[in-house]
């Protein structure tokens, strides 16, 4: 029986991910090392805001939880959104929002859109064309952070407002069906989209006693931060150029079909 291909995004991210391997005949399994919940929150007024930074599909789902949100849905509506990957740019037009500005990359890759949309409209203010002062961007998150948009986009000259809207609660200790196909070597590879994730996995598996098996594990990560928080004594790590879903899916079938045609 062919190797399995572990999942450890949260729901519902992890089973449409599964889904997507399964039909390329990759065997794969969501054992997710996080749960979402959501924090509930006064919203500040949109009229206050030069526009939103939306930095995963977590945060649009969470933000549309609020009723403020739903009741101010056209006002929120008509600010600039700057979104990070296709899927939370997706989710954010579901939610209504029609000027979307997409991101390459994760967090930092909106830098470069945002810097250019407050140069441009600065450009403007100057030649006369817009009296209105820049305002600052909201930024609805989630409470830990990997990359602090605040911080970086200060160095922009782009001021920020956070407000936490949901948290990731880990999952502790691995499902005893998991153990047995770690134990009978049945995993051939984990796909890593985020460094805690990965390192809650990690945790797990110490404390499941199966730290070794590691070694048996090929571990696809979506950064070179991500590769570093998963920490040593993997079979081989592959990390994708981006931190795309679509690239790291790849990977992960290539190195089954890889796989495959060694044992065969």
């Amino acid at each position: 029986m062919a190797k399995m291909t572990l999942i450890i995004r949260p729901q519902p991210d992890a089973d449409r991910d599964v889904a997507l391997l399964m039909r390329y005949g990759v065997p794969a399994l969501a054992i997710p090392s996080m749960k979402r919940t959501h924090k509930m929150h006064e919203l500040p007024e949109p009229v206050n805001f030069s526009g939103i930074i939306l930095t995963s599909r977590n945060a649009v789902e969470a933000l549309t939880k609020l009723d403020k949100f739903n009741t101010d849905t056209s006002r929120w509506a008509k600010l600039p959104v700057f979104v990070v990957g296709s899927a939370t740019a997706a989710a954010a037009r579901d939610a209504g929002f029609s000027n979307v500005i997409r991101g390459a990359g994760g967090g930092a890759g909106l830098l470069a859109p945002i810097s250019s949309y407050f140069s441009k409209k600065i450009g403007k203010q100057d030649r006369g064309k817009s009296s209105s002062k820049n305002l600052p961007l909201f930024w609805p998150s989630s409470v830990e952070i990997s990359f602090d948009m605040v911080a970086a986009l200060a160095t922009h000259g782009v001021a920020v407002q956070r407000l936490p809207v949901y948290q990731m609660i880990a999952n502790d200790g691995l499902d005893s069906t998991i153990i047995d196909k770690i134990t009978e070597g049945a995993i051939a590879a984990v796909v890593a989209m985020s460094p805690r994730s990965v390192q809650i996995f990690r945790r797990n598996l110490c404390a499941a006693g199966k730290a070794s098996s590691l070694a048996g594990m090929v571990l696809i990560a979506g950064s070179s931060a991500i590769a570093a928080a998963a920490g040593g004594g993997w079979q081989v790590v592959y990390t994708a150029r981006q931190p795309r879903r679509s690239r790291l899916l790849a990977i992960a079938v290539l190195s089954h079909q890889r796989n495959n045609l060694i044992m065969s």
